[in-house]
């Protein structure tokens, strides 16, 4: 095995400073496994580090990307239940504590002092990624075997698969029949639209600011009864008619712009939920009294458990969960920067390097 690899690297903190580099092939210890990376996602995330790049978990110099999956292709000599060739995809934490309230809840996306790969430690957009023994000896879910006929491609869209998973199935009270509301059309709100469809939601209104028309038509093809494009139509309105008055019961706010929490008062019935993913940093301009007179149950939404990550695994093996369609770009790593700005662009929904 060679001893250098190409990698796209955040050098420093700050805008910009992202390169495609020589970089070590990570050395294996006693207890780690080495990934072979076959498919490696674009996620919002990488975007802001590209552009902002000041996230306090950021620790530059960096191999990004954590949205991957590959095949193992080394393991230290004491590791167990891992072997060269198989297929897995990674949970993208590369370290977790093991001792605070969440670990020991199972909860380990949200440990207290997780690091994050892609971000705190090498990522996935390189050849090979290492997988440390300490994180394996914590949580060996962290590593997840693919079924036979899943493909890598599938496989590296398991974290916003299963942040739809856990929004829409998990933390909403959505039961058959009811409809729900979703907000913005990126790779988390669209396949937040295929789990309430799985879910067997009545009305599934998908509304997104851009008159998208790709988006709309997958929108539609993962089972939107309803689209609404929010710059050109007044969405209460729309809701209104659509819903014959009754609005909806939940919605699922995987835009994040602060003014769609104001919008929701008006969306949601007395007693409704809302359910936020998206994020904005500015600060939020709306009284929350209004939330309580109404009754409205308001969702803070993070990351996934280990429920919904063998759940989604699951559907995907069964054929009850396509999510090719999403896929619109497969590029070499080579090509990072049409990658990136694909996504900053809009030009694309889920870009993959393959490789």
């Amino acid at each position: 095995m060679e001893k250098t690899m190409k990698a796209l690297v955040k050098t420093a903190k700050g805008p910009g400073s992202l390169a495609l580099m020589d970089w070590p092939v990570p050395e294996l210890g006693d207890g780690d496994v080495l990934i072979q990376v076959k498919a490696a996602g674009i996620c919002g995330s990488d975007l802001r580090m590209k552009n902002l790049g000041n996230s306090e978990n950021l620790r530059a110099p960096v191999v990004v990307g954590h949205e991957f999956a590959g095949v193992i292709a080394a393991v230290g000599r004491h590791v167990t239940g891992l072997r060269v060739g198989q297929r897995v995809v990674s949970d993208n934490s590369g370290d977790l504590c093991g001792r605070c309230d969440m670990c020991a809840q199972g909860n380990y996306l949200m440990c207290t002092h997780r690091v994050g790969l892609g971000s705190g430690m090498d990522g996935g957009f390189a050849p090979y990624v290492k997988i440390p023994a300490h994180l394996l000896a914590v949580n060996p879910h962290s590593l997840y075997p693919i079924p036979d006929n899943v493909s890598f491609e599938e496989a590296s869209l398991l974290d916003p698969i299963c942040n739809a998973y856990k929004a829409v199935v998990q933390e909403s009270s959505l039961i058959p029949g009811q409809d729900i509301l979703i907000f913005g059309l990126g790779t988390i709100g669209l396949l937040a639209v295929k789990m309430a469809a799985l879910m067997g939601a009545g009305r599934i209104l998908a509304v997104n600011r851009s008159n998208n028309a790709q988006r709309f038509q997958i929108a539609r093809e993962f089972g939107a009864t309803d689209v609404i494009c929010s710059s050109q139509e007044d969405v209460v309105q729309r809701v209104a008619e659509i819903t014959r008055g009754e609005m909806v019961p939940t919605l699922i706010d995987c835009a994040g712009q602060n003014q769609i929490l104001e919008l929701a008062l008006s969306l949601l019935q007395k007693g409704g939920e809302f359910i936020k993913v998206g994020y904005d940093a500015g600060p939020v301009q709306v009284s929350l009294d209004r939330y309580v007179n109404k009754g409205i149950r308001i969702q803070g939404h993070f990351a996934y458990n280990y429920q919904g990550w063998k759940n989604c695994l699951k559907l995907l093996a069964l054929g009850k969960l396509d999510v090719r369609p999403i896929i619109t770009h497969r590029l070499p790593l080579e090509q990072w920067e049409e990658g990136f700005r694909l996504v900053e662009q809009r030009e694309g929904i889920k870009v993959l390097f393959t490789l």
